[in-house]
């Protein structure tokens, strides 16, 4: 190699290591374009999938018209117009007068980028009108842009002659986008389809995933929704006409909504890739809209927001019920008390770890009543121990006698054996109540406290280079304190009831259970398992200052001997639930005793025929 070629050599090397230096696309913007490249695959893979679910179940499809050479230039001078307002920034195009993309101001992505609702690459909207030509998508024609202002902006157009002018506006506040649709055409409905492949904007996406589906509004007041939890494809045909749907997610919800109806709806969702990140579920609702149902009286409107509940309320009936609050039964305890006391306690704390701290203590303080008389309850059971072994000891083998026995001895004292499990049961439905709120609270999405950067997902301290089955693939700190605590709890108890004697093994209440919770809640909301663990530490307290300074076993054995003197001297018997239960179990002794007798006579009959047999 000659100097020459030496030197051309070594400046093409510099020159392409200045390039990849100066000019190369950073990490971030390779991953970013990474990122949009995955979602762009995930919604064409995601829209060949319900087009395949939906097929042949359309009978009219849109049909190309030939174009006037006005309309082509309105095609290729497209417009974009920008709405918006403090909650949401909305974008729209003057090609098919379409939603474009949809910001919401006030939130971001759980990597800290803006929260973009919907997009022309994740969300595709299509409307079809029929003329005499053929089916006319409105979506692929050019529209005059008229009186665009920061709140409104309305799109002129022409369909096979007659006249179309679409409208959209937006509130001064709120996250409602109304929608109105005039036209000159003869026409009676319009065929509306809308798919949606919506994008990950936090981070526990299976979670996330099993709370996405559509949700439904009838003109009846029926609310109901597209099956959910499982990741396989489903296909629904609605029966009744809707006042509302919406492309429902854990924390937001993209819906169209009108005071007429939404006839004809057909709902669907693709079959999830798990393996792709970059998109929740992919789903799609088709419907036939009445031209009535889009007009300005009938007010027609997009919501693109939160799923909270003081919000939702406000936007259409049933429209709130997109907030999941659990079983029905339970929803009035976070209705007028979980929620209620939430909201005050935001309005005095900022800090969110903080503030479900206070709310435990408040929520435990409420319940103290209870929590004092299911301990008192339990240390009277506690010190008649002794004669209940005695019991045992009596009738080794025979457990009807023992019960029977028992209950006379609980009646004789005035003990209810139930009454130290009643307090307990009564605090269930508030524990179910939590375990439904906390992963639907909003408020919690992106609030940092202690190591968990996210209330509102698990709090990883390691991420596992496997996935363990039914655990998951990180460690979550707060699902091991809360183990830890609950353990204790536990313990403490099972010392207290003296559960030597029961039928369930110490053992497995008090490492069985916790650890089962500890798998359940390992991929649960930091923010509920702060909850649990600070609710266990508050009941450890609680049980250990009761003890000490307001529980004297000896005390409540001579007040139960005094009970029981009492009660020889006057005659008196028992509760009359305890009275019903010693009854019952005497008739059941008695049957069985019947039973047996008979058993044993029709066993002394067959003996002697079977002698006569063999002389």
């Amino acid at each position: 190699m000659d100097k020459n070629q030496t030197i051309g050599l070594v400046l093409m090397s510099a020159l392409l290591i200045a390039y990849m230096f100066f000019f190369s696309p950073s990490q971030e913007e390779q991953q970013e374009k990474q990122r949009t490249e995955q979602i762009q695959d995930s919604t064409r893979i995601a829209q060949e999938a319900l087009a395949a679910t939906q097929n042949g179940q359309n009978s009219e499809s849109s049909q190309p018209i030939e174009l006037d050479s006005a309309t082509k230039a309105l095609i290729a001078d497209a417009k974009e117009i920008v709405l918006e307002n403090d909650n949401i920034k909305v974008a729209l195009s003057s090609l098919g007068a379409e939603i474009l993309n949809v910001e919401l101001k006030n939130y971001e992505t759980f990597d800290k980028k803006p929260l973009i609702l919907v997009d022309e690459q994740s969300s595709q909207i299509e409307l079809s009108i029929p003329t005499s030509s053929g089916s006319v998508r409105i979506d692929k024609l050019g529209f005059k842009v008229q009186n665009a202002t920061k709140e409104k902006v309305t799109f002129a157009g022409l369909v096979d002659g007659k006249s179309l002018e679409i409208t959209y506006s937006l509130p001064k506040d709120g996250f409602e986008l109304f929608y109105a649709i005039k036209t000159d055409a003869a026409t009676q409905s319009l065929q509306f389809s809308w798919i949606d492949a919506i994008k990950r904007t936090d981070q526990n996406i299976e979670l996330d995933r099993r709370e996405t589906t559509i949700n439904y509004y009838t003109t009846e007041e029926d609310f109901d929704y597209l099956s959910k939890g499982s990741n396989d494809a489903k296909t629904e045909g609605l029966e009744n006409s809707v006042s509302w749907f919406s492309m429902k997610q854990r924390f937001f919800n993209a819906a169209l909504i009108t005071d007429k109806q939404f006839d004809d709806l057909t709902i669907s969702s693709a079959a999830v890739n798990e393996t792709d990140s970059s998109v929740i579920k992919a789903l799609k609702v088709e419907t036939s809209i009445p031209v009535s149902s889009l007009t300005a009286d009938a007010k027609a409107r997009f919501y693109f927001g939160p799923n909270k509940r003081d919000i939702n309320e406000t936007v259409a009936d049933g429209f709130q019920k997109n907030t999941y609050l659990g079983w029905a039964v339970l929803q009035p305890i976070s209705l007028y008390i979980i929620i209620p006391l939430f909201n005050i306690l935001e309005k005095f704390i900022s800090n969110y770890g903080i503030l479900i701290i206070v709310m435990v203590f408040i929520i435990k303080m409420c319940l103290a009543p209870l929590t004092y008389k299911s301990y008192v309850a339990q240390a009277r059971t506690k010190v008649l121990q002794p004669e209940i072994n005695k019991i045992k000891e009596k009738y080794p083998d025979d457990q009807a006698k023992q019960s029977q026995e028992t209950m006379k001895l609980n009646s004789e004292f005035g003990v209810n054996p139930l009454s130290g499990c009643l307090p307990m049961v009564l605090q269930m439905p508030i524990i179910f109540a939590l375990f439904t709120f906390f992963p639907s609270a909003i408020q919690l999405r992106n609030e940092a406290f202690l190591w968990a950067t996210d209330l509102s997902t698990y709090d990883s301290i390691i991420n596992l280079p496997f996935t363990i089955p039914f655990y998951g693939n990180h460690v979550s700190l707060f699902t091991l304190m809360m183990t830890t605590s609950q353990i204790l709890v536990t313990s403490v108890s099972t010392q207290q009831t003296s559960m030597a004697n029961s039928p369930i093994n110490p053992k497995v209440m008090m490492y069985g259970m916790p650890i089962m919770f500890m798998f359940v809640l390992n991929s649960f909301p930091a923010g509920l398992t702060l909850y649990y663990v600070t609710s266990n530490l508050v009941t450890l307290t609680q049980t250990l200052v009761i003890r000490k300074f307001f529980v004297n076993e000896d005390k409540i054995r001579a007040k139960l001997e005094t009970r029981r003197e009492e009660k020889k001297k006057s005659g008196k018997k028992g509760s009359s639930f305890m009275q019903r239960m010693q009854d019952a179990m005497a008739q059941a002794q008695e049957q069985q005793a019947v039973a047996k007798n008979k058993k044993e006579g029709t066993s002394k009959n067959e003996n002697p025929n079977k002698k006569d047999k063999l002389k």
